[in-house]
């Protein structure tokens, strides 16, 4: 008989967005394990969508939508754009006067909603998922109202460690409300091992209590393995949010570029092809190089990974900082599902260690551009001389199967509630 897991998720489909697949695919998979999930999320409203992620999930399902009033009715598309609104400039400034995040007063109306759900009495385990982090302190008020429920908290990116937080003050808080719900978590997961070593040098989490589930691909989204197009030119595509941090990192990139360009590279050589949501500063490193360089809104998953297949190369980006050392992209995983050789800009690390352990690609550091320079110098001399590798190795890649990492999320959850 199969149990039932509270999922609190802030994003969850349709919403389009890169943290969506992972609750996604464990919604979709654990009822094969034995558990049934209850999806409380936030509507949606406006935004970026993508309804084939919804489409994937059991008919069956029992999702609560919760509303956020104060959800941005503009889309994720308008606050980065080239010319960002005023509104979209001054939501970003507040954000850091807010702990843990601008979705609090969300989570506090989420917790009420779930804790309505509790009082039917079918609930065996309490999943959630962050960012947004104040999805954690809604889980915080529901184990602190069921001590005896079970908790399972994701954490799928980095907390009060996080390189962006600058303020003392505005750190003490984070990190306070951060081990307020380390400590009463009864098993914290991680989308990396580095995050997980960072929880327990910073915060004392003990092994047994804190695990490693990775990021991952689904074979079954996946388009049949194929070469790409015949072309006289190179092909490197990127997918995926070029913001924050990140986007920062990325300096190096446009710089090798513009290198290239001036030595007479041209679009017949090479074509970059950076698909998703950009910062600003993205849109005007990549003007002056329009023929070797477009930019191209989100698309939907299906749209993504038929990109991918048409690419030569592809193109990962991590920042350069703590958060690129000790995390990874989530779209390293699906790049090595696409079976293209891949060029990883990205610090010393685990993105680097496991593009280069895997024989995937070549890692170059954010800030040598020189390293970048030569990499592309070489990338477009091998697929001239039919030197790219392509293909997927499944065995090696079994361990980051979708279905195969649920697995394991639902072990855990019963051993916490056994």
């Amino acid at each position: 008989m199969s149990r039932r897991v509270l999922m609190l998720a802030y994003d969850f489909p349709p919403r389009g967005a890169t943290g969506v697949v992972r609750v996604a695919k464990f919604a979709r998979y654990l009822p094969e394990f034995g558990w049934q999930p209850v999806v409380v999320a936030a509507t949606v409203r406006g935004g970026l969508r993508d309804e084939g992620l919804l489409a994937q999930l059991p008919p069956d399902l029992e999702i609560i939508r919760v509303d956020n009033p104060l959800a941005p009715r503009e889309s994720l598309l308008a606050a980065h754009s080239a010319r960002p609104s005023w509104q979209a400039r001054l939501r970003r400034a507040l954000r850091q006067l807010v702990v843990p995040d601008a979705q609090i007063i969300w989570a506090m109306r989420a917790a009420r909603v779930a804790a309505e759900r509790l009082k039917r009495g079918d609930i065996d385990a309490l999943f959630s998922t962050a960012p947004p982090f104040s999805v954690h302190m809604a889980a915080l008020l529901l184990k602190r109202r069921a001590p005896t429920l079970p908790w399972l908290m994701d954490l799928r990116d980095i907390w009060s460690e996080h390189p962006a937080i600058k303020h003392v003050g505005y750190y003490r808080l984070q990190r306070a409300c951060e081990a307020a719900c380390l400590r009463a978590a009864d098993h914290i997961t991680t989308a990396t091992d580095g995050q997980r070593a960072l929880l327990r040098e910073s915060f004392g989490v003990a092994a047994e209590r804190i695990s490693t589930i990775t990021n991952g691909f689904d074979p079954a989204d996946l388009p049949p393995p194929a070469l790409p197009p015949a072309r006289e030119a190179l092909r490197i595509t990127y997918v995926g949010s070029i913001v924050g941090n990140r986007a920062a990192a990325t300096r190096g990139f446009f710089d090798a570029l513009r290198r290239l360009a001036a030595a007479g590279v041209t679009q017949a050589d090479l074509q970059v092809r950076l698909i998703g949501i950009f910062d600003p500063e993205i849109y005007a490193w990549a003007a002056p190089l329009a023929g070797l360089a477009r930019l191209e809104s989100f698309v939907p998953q299906a749209d993504a990974y038929a990109a991918m297949a048409d690419a030569n190369v592809l193109l990962l980006l991590a920042s350069d900082d703590r958060e690129g050392r000790l995390s990874h992209p989530n779209k390293l995983f699906e790049y090595w599902g696409a079976g293209r050789p891949i060029l990883a800009i990205a610090p010393p690390g685990d993105t680097a260690r496991l593009v280069r352990e895997s024989g995937a690609g070549i890692a170059v550091a954010p800030a040598d551009v020189d390293g970048i320079a030569a990499a592309l110098r070489q990338l477009i001399a091998d697929h001239r001389e039919g030197r790219l590798a392509y293909g997927v190795d499944r065995e090696r890649l079994r361990p980051f199967e979708r279905r195969e990492l649920t697995r394991q999320l639902a072990a855990l959850l019963d051993s916490i509630a056994s």
